[in-house]
């Protein structure tokens, strides 16, 4: 009597067991294709994480617990969607109320009888859903007040909102994913951000910008052994980098990375495995968030955290997660005279409100020559025994 107790006993968690449904997170596109089954998540943090209900409504979503990038439930069947691959790159999504798509130049969220064609791209940190020739992305709105999935217009083919998110696919079955993204070894190096005096961009114009700063990581300490990354990056301070920065750029944004000229402005450079030397490729999409985290051993630096995932030309995607020393240089010209003059580099210490330079400590400009002088958070050109802003006014 107790074996067949122990029995059923076995055979009721076995049943249990077997009942429980893993959602595996998608990190890269599956070797297989993606055509599958799965979850479309907004990930709010580490444990906690909101799945779309496949409706058309605010607060559209169930909130559910995740774990190292696992969601397990057994009552998500519901919300379930389903890809399939028509051609490259071109897919179908289907909820339970029918395809899902929108109109075009609006934000909504369409059911339908027919494929609505998308297109889907991974970026290692989140999963990019597309229609309408890819003007319309799927996103999660919150604010306050609201909730809610959906697609969302931008005819720049921009989404940076700091209240919209980007979703994520779970995968249904308990998958092994392999490594998603190669780590950048920068285990030697250190970055540098180099500033300059300049205005924001207007107008679609992308050469003049505020605070534009250069993020150089990886250059020290045998720097043609390590991979190196050139980001052309907007700062709202020209003291703080601090921030999360994105490749979705729109009007009025400062924090954003530049990689809309491809390799012009932020790319990176690899070792290469033939002796020919360095191979290249533009960074294509990107998001970037650096958290101040203390003081350096260095004067002219301070300690960041940066933790970056961008997707290169070749499609590859690449990660950077650690505390770098960030040095600081003031790279500028003169704009006081006739003509800009190229300006020596001035260090400063970002964060740390060093970023003075007393005229005793600028070397004596001639007449016909001129220094960078920083004092009191502010920039000012010594020329002769004249002092001028950058724009030229003198100040008195």
């Amino acid at each position: 009597m107790k074996k067949q107790v122990f029995c059923l006993l076995f055979i009721f968690l076995t049943c249990s067991l077997s009942a429980t449904t893993v959602y595996t997170r998608v990190n890269a596109r599956p070797s297989e294709g993606w055509a599958g089954t799965y979850l479309i998540v907004y990930e709010k943090s580490s444990t906690e994480a909101y799945v779309w209900n496949g409706e058309d409504a605010s607060n559209n979503f169930v909130a559910i617990n995740l774990a190292n990038g696992k969601i397990t439930s057994d009552n998500l069947e519901d919300y379930q969607v389903t890809l399939s691959e028509e051609n490259t790159n071109r897919y179908y999504v289907k909820a339970q109320a029918g395809y899902i798509g929108c109109d075009a130049k609006k934000n909504g969220l369409t059911f339908s009888n027919g494929g609505k064609e998308c297109t889907l791209q991974s970026n290692g940190g989140y999963t990019i859903l597309e229609t309408n020739t890819n003007t319309c992305r799927f996103l999660c709105y919150e604010s306050s007040s609201n909730f809610r999935f959906r697609f969302y217009y931008d005819s720049d083919k921009k989404w940076n909102d700091s209240n919209k998110h980007n979703i994520c696919f779970y995968v249904l079955g308990d998958v092994e994913q392999g490594e998603a993204a190669n780590q950048l070894d920068l285990s030697y190096a250190h970055a540098e951000m180099y500033a300059c005096e300049s205005k924001f961009p207007a107008n679609g114009d992308l050469n003049n910008q505020y605070f534009l700063t250069y993020l150089w990581l990886a250059e020290e300490e045998d720097y043609n052994a390590v991979p190196q990354v050139w980001l052309e990056i907007l700062a709202p301070t020209q003291y703080s980098i601090a921030g999360t920065y994105k490749s979705d750029y729109t009007s009025g944004v400062k924090y954003f990375i530049n990689c809309q000229a491809q390799s012009k402005h932020s790319y990176f450079i690899f070792p290469s495995s033939a002796e020919q030397g360095w191979s290249q490729a533009s960074i294509n999409l990107a998001e970037m968030t650096i958290t101040k985290v203390g003081a350096s051993s260095y004067s002219n630096a301070y300690t960041y955290h940066i933790k970056l995932v961008f997707t290169d030309s070749n499609k590859k995607i690449w990660t950077l997660d650690k505390d770098m020393d960030v040095f600081g240089w003031w790279i500028d010209c003169d704009r006081s005279g006739a003509e800009d003059i190229d300006m020596e580099p001035v260090d400063f210490t970002l964060e740390s409100g060093n970023h003075t330079t007393s005229l005793e400590e600028a070397a004596s400009p001639s007449a016909h020559s001129c220094a960078k002088i920083i004092r009191n958070g502010q920039i000012f050109i010594l020329r002769g025994d004249k002092l001028f802003t950058v724009t030229g006014m003198e100040v008195k």
